[in-house]
């Protein structure tokens, strides 16, 4: 079967809640829906606008607060670890972290002396923080290797499941032992290895709408790969192995195999709203693989923080910017929430794209409500590309609210 790359994206953007305004509803209960349907939220610790896991939810729930999270946390609906990257995840998915966990412990080594005492302080003390450990290593600075013993060791006992973040406090790891942070319901047997793979599957294709091979094992890539497990050979039998159930079908969009479900494709025909510009967190879980990202929206997408400032292009932490369903450029910008300025170094728009009366006014509602969301009220903009754009951007972006 073959599928438009325009019916692809409608059913991607519908799956992760980005077609229409509200998909999850309102609310935290719409929190745990998204949080549920696309399988992790990244956490991150930049902040030149909201941190990606504020970001994300914000683009998809319109009264979203971030305090919703800390609730959801102290409730245990979620927890902490990682997917692709660190992540809050719902708890009804933990057993299924069980496997990298074992793996990190099989596959690497800490201080079990000094492991042993952290354990029985957070035991007899309660929760903990790294600080809360006194140095006993030297003070070089480095990399992760560099760290103070302790905060090495909690770190390794994170990974490794022997301890877990009950929350978090000025944005630092609270720690505490499982028995105190897992709920009672909750299934804490490890998964065989075919049972996990299918998981991922099924997951991922739910998240995704429609995914390969390579987008399905992408959202365990980098933990799987620091676990010392390799899981290529089991995403595919698990495959093939839906298939043969008629669980899964494959489909074809360009050059490309795709695989999805007959419910999933049966949301089609799809309306797209184009009210809106949606702003995108460069974490967000729609965009974070970038060669997805390239096929499905022939958008060349790179975060250009860690480049050296000659080499970037569209600046330090450009946005993507959602139209309907095409991906029609990038914001690079900044809140300076002391002065309530959200500035905009750079608006760039893909070359294919036209700005008419309908693209310029979705784009001023949607700036204007991301300018809110960061807690700011005067917009700046600096430079647009075309530059021809520069002044006529101005006057929308810039003018009396």
């Amino acid at each position: 079967m073959d599928l438009s790359l325009r019916d692809a994206r409608k059913v991607f953007l519908k799956q992760q809640g980005l077609l229409r305004d509200n998909e999850f509803g309102r609310g935290i209960n719409a929190l745990r829906r998204v949080i549920n349907r696309l399988g992790y939220l990244q956490i991150d610790t930049i902040s030149v606008v909201n941190r990606a896991h504020e970001h994300i939810p914000a683009t998809r729930i319109e009264n979203f607060e971030a305090v919703h999270l800390d609730r959801l946390m102290k409730e245990r609906s979620i927890y902490e670890h990682w997917s692709h990257a660190a992540a809050f995840m719902p708890f009804e998915h933990y057993q299924y972290s069980l496997p990298v966990m074992q793996g990190w412990r099989d596959s690497r080594s800490c201080d079990r002396k000094l492991a042993a005492l952290i354990i029985e302080r957070i035991r007899e003390e309660g929760p903990l923080q790294s600080r809360d450990f006194e140095d006993t290593g030297h003070k070089e600075r480095g990399g992760w290797w560099a760290w103070k013993p302790a905060k090495r060791v909690l770190e390794h006992l994170f990974f490794s499941g022997e301890l877990m973040v009950t929350r978090r406090e000025g944005f630092q790891k609270v720690f505490d032992l499982p028995e105190n942070v897992i709920p009672e319901h909750i299934d804490t047997s490890v998964p065989t290895i075919d049972a996990w793979a299918r998981h991922i599957v099924l997951k991922q294709v739910c998240a995704l709408g429609l995914a390969t091979e390579l987008d399905i094992g992408y959202s365990r890539a980098t933990i799987v790969r620091l676990a010392k497990i390799n899981l290529k050979a089991d995403i595919r039998k698990a495959i093939d192995d839906l298939i043969a159930e008629r669980t899964l079908q494959s489909i074809d969009i360009g050059d490309q195999t795709y695989y999805t479900t007959s419910d999933l494709l049966g949301h089609l025909p799809l309306r797209i709203a184009k009210n809106q510009v949606r702003i995108l967190s460069p974490f967000d879980n729609s965009v974070i693989n970038r060669k997805r990202t390239q096929h499905l929206f022939d958008f060349d997408y790179q975060l250009e923080c860690y480049l050296p400032a000659p080499k970037r292009k569209f600046g330090y932490f450009s946005l993507p910017l959602l139209y309907g369903d095409e991906l029609i450029g990038r914001m690079d910008a900044k809140a300076d929430r002391k002065t309530g300025v959200f500035i905009i170094n750079h608006l760039a728009f893909e070359p294919k794209v036209t700005l008419d009366d309908q693209l310029t006014s979705a784009l001023d509602r949607g700036i204007e409500k991301f300018c809110i969301d960061q807690n700011c009220h005067t917009i700046k903009l600096k430079t647009a590309t075309p530059k021809e754009l520069t002044r006529r951007l101005k006057a929308v972006l810039e003018g009396e609210r």
